[in-house]
């Protein structure tokens, strides 16, 4: 029993530092691609959404196709190291003076890339690893430490950015992305150390890439299943409700006319207040919630969570309430919805824990970005009514997919309970 409790708690450790050292690289240069975003015109966002959803388009398919000729467990760090390249070539650019404007929006693009991709795979790795009994009871505090990172990354940016300036803000994020890259060998021994592995089927050995298919595949796995379906559902509804408070935000902070300073301190104390939130469910609640009541459950929180905050928000615009409706929201989306929606892939084959995952968690999200930045501008243009009850139809469709998510887990653990013969942490 106490090799047992050593063995997960080696995995918790080793998953939770490579997590934190991820979402501090992603932090650290949030806040100021943010703010600056704000120098033009939110009626600006909706294009720039649009070039984000022609990249990562292009992005995933690459990634699935590459997956048909590399082992996937050794890809992903290699997939951080190429990132980190890209952001060694911000800092030459931003410090050779290239064209501020065009490498602003060149970075915000390729930011909103990063933010998806490099999470997605890596939380395809831990599917890959971890079963759904270990991953219900892992995943929580695993979350937990990517939260600590994202505390940490912005915080080192208020404290050096003045010293080190942008460049350096880059710089250091390289830095702490290949610390996440080396942390991914320590997870994959240590999880090999514990015996850890899947439970729906017997799968090939790790050096081995996936079977056969293309660039395409990831698509086409999430077309033809069901259970996959409800989950690009959910994650479209997510994305919708996310965007719609997004533009909500942007534009009652470009109206308030604030300073860069004091926009930068505002949402960084959204920021603050949202991951400390965050914290707290992911050690005391996301954990038990999931054990008890299953993912479908937990899912559900988050669509009541955004209906409530886009409807007191459509009628007041105070920078208060935002504050508050943003820390609920933005708390719930990644202290209890992310574990939970991660566990929905535990119990699919290997080759849709990394192509189809990689498929819904970047274009299905981006996409949902794109249509609903073009709907909320419509919606806006129609009235304040048609704005107004918009949450209500995206919140009874977002539980229904929860729902049906719920009893696609449920029903698939029952059944390759007594069918696997893949080892898994008990």
């Amino acid at each position: 029993m106490q090799a047992l409790v050593r063995s997960k708690l080696g995995v918790v450790l080793a998953s939770a530092a490579t997590f934190a050292a991820l979402l501090a690289s992603q932090g650290a240069f949030r806040p100021v691609r943010e703010a600056l975003v704000l120098e033009r015109n939110p009626d600006s966002i909706p294009w720039l959404f649009l070039a984000t959803f022609i990249a990562i388009s292009v992005v995933s398919p690459i990634w699935s196709a590459l997956l048909a000729r590399r082992p996937p467990r050794r890809f992903v760090a290699r997939a951080f190291h190429v990132f980190a390249v890209c952001l060694v070539g911000f800092v030459i650019a931003v410090r050779a003076g290239v064209s501020p404007a065009a490498v602003g929006r060149v970075f915000y693009v390729w930011a909103a890339v990063f933010n998806l991709f490099v999470v997605s795979v890596f939380w395809s790795l831990l599917a890959d690893l971890l079963g759904p009994t270990t991953a219900r009871q892992l995943y929580g505090p695993i979350a937990a430490g990517g939260t600590l990172g994202a505390i940490a990354g912005p915080w080192l940016t208020q404290e050096l950015v003045g010293t080190i300036g942008v460049g350096g803000v880059l710089t250091m994020s390289a830095v702490l992305l290949e610390l996440a890259a080396a942390g991914v060998g320590v997870v994959r021994r240590a999880a090999a150390g514990a015996g850890t592995g899947t439970v729906v089927v017997a799968e090939p050995a790790e050096a081995e890439p996936l079977s056969g298919g293309g660039a395409l595949t990831g698509v086409a796995h999430v077309a033809r299943s069901p259970y996959l379906s409800s989950i690009v559902g959910y994650v479209l509804c997510t994305a919708c409700g996310a965007t719609f408070m997004y533009l909500a935000q942007q534009r009652i902070i470009y109206d308030a006319h604030l300073a860069l300073d004091a926009r930068t301190a505002y949402l960084a104390s959204i920021d603050r207040w949202t991951q400390t939130a965050t914290f707290v469910l992911q050690i005391a609640v996301a954990g038990p919630a999931i054990r008890w009541l299953g993912p479908g459950l937990v899912l559900a929180v988050l669509p009541l969570a955004r209906a409530v905050g886009l409807t007191v928000l459509g009628a007041t615009s105070s920078l208060d309430v935002l504050r508050i409706v943003q820390v609920i929201g933005n708390s719930s989306t990644h202290g209890l919805t992310r574990p939970a929606r991660e566990l929905l892939f535990t119990v699919v084959s290997r080759d849709d824990k990394y192509r189809a995952k990689n498929a819904i968690d970047t274009i299905g999200y981006r996409f949902g970005d794109l249509a609903s930045s073009w709907l909320n501008k419509g919606l806006a243009a129609a009235g304040g009514a048609a704005l107004a009850i918009a949450p209500l139809p995206l919140a009874a469709l977002w539980l229904a997919f929860a729902a049906i998510a719920g009893l696609g887990f449920r029903r698939r653990v029952a059944q390759h309970a007594t069918g696997s013969s893949a080892k898994e942490l008990p």
